[in-house]
């Protein structure tokens, strides 16, 4: 295996029954043996049958120079309701959802946590839909590889496994192995370096240009004055050695600046 491959991985919790520590050995065992998309599946139906979780999912993206996750390639829907991913791609929520807007690779992710930071009428928007449809609560664990520019997150609703604290250790455990699983299923071509320059706003920006929006547009959908719009663009075209706007798209989508979500149910 490359160096490229190499995730370090974290150590086992200290302290656990033994119970909890075969189970966990289970999981990374049986999560090393994935090769393939419905072994994936399975193992992560067998995962959530045994966690105190309605829900959950599993994604996998390239991460920008913040180390937030840029775009999303794979996204494996264990059992969030459909409804709802048809709704978070249609309205383009990884622009705005925070759990994406934060550093990948650390800490579990507490969603009333970093919930409460939200500061922007989209994000509040995003947070309060989500609990509408019982999606309020919850904790993501993610793990990333630097070198390539990738990230898997697992995310899990409720508070009963929040506040298991051996729980959370054991799912922080495993998601550096699952990151591994995530990556040989998804098998995904190396990204031209140029495509990940955008900082997270200017990769905001890039998509709506994308799609015909004007500056005014813009600055209207993300709640940002004209201005910094036009400051962003210049940016993005300079970034990307495009000679104008139009061409900046072009050379934006042919390096990989696609749409955010790609959902694989």
């Amino acid at each position: 295996m490359s160096s490229a491959h190499i995730i370090n991985t974290r150590p086992l919790p200290q302290g656990l029954p033994a119970a909890r520590q075969w189970m966990l050995l289970e999981w990374i065992h049986m999560v090393g043996h994935v090769e393939d998309e419905p072994q994936l599946k399975s193992f992560l139906d067998t995962l959530k049958e045994q966690l105190p979780t309605e829900h959950m999912v599993v994604a996998l993206g390239r991460l920008n120079q913040s180390q937030h996750l840029q775009k999303l390639e794979k996204l494996i829907n264990v059992n969030y309701p459909l409804s709802w991913v048809e709704h978070y791609m249609q309205a383009n929520f990884s622009n705005c959802d925070p759990i994406l807007h934060t550093p990948m690779g650390k800490a579990p992710i507490f969603w009333k946590e970093t919930f409460a930071f939200a500061k922007s009428p989209l994000e509040k928007r995003f947070i309060a839909e989500a609990a509408s449809v019982g999606l309020g609560t919850g904790v993501s664990f993610s793990a990333a590889s630097l070198k390539q520019n990738m990230a898997s997150l697992i995310s899990v609703t409720g508070e009963d496994v929040a506040r298991d604290i051996q729980l959370v250790e054991m799912l922080n455990s495993l998601v550096h192995h699952l990151h591994h699983a995530m990556l040989r299923v998804a098998n995904l071509a190396p990204l031209s370096p140029s495509a990940m320059l955008l900082s997270n706003r200017e990769y905001d920006i890039f998509h709506w240009m994308s799609r015909g929006k004007t500056n005014w547009e813009i600055a209207t959908i993300l709640e940002i004055s004209e201005r910094t719009v036009k400051f962003h663009v210049a940016n993005i075209i300079r970034k990307l050695s495009a000679n104008n706007r139009t061409h900046a798209i072009v050379l934006g989508l042919q390096q990989g600046l696609q749409a955010p979500i790609a959902a694989n149910e």
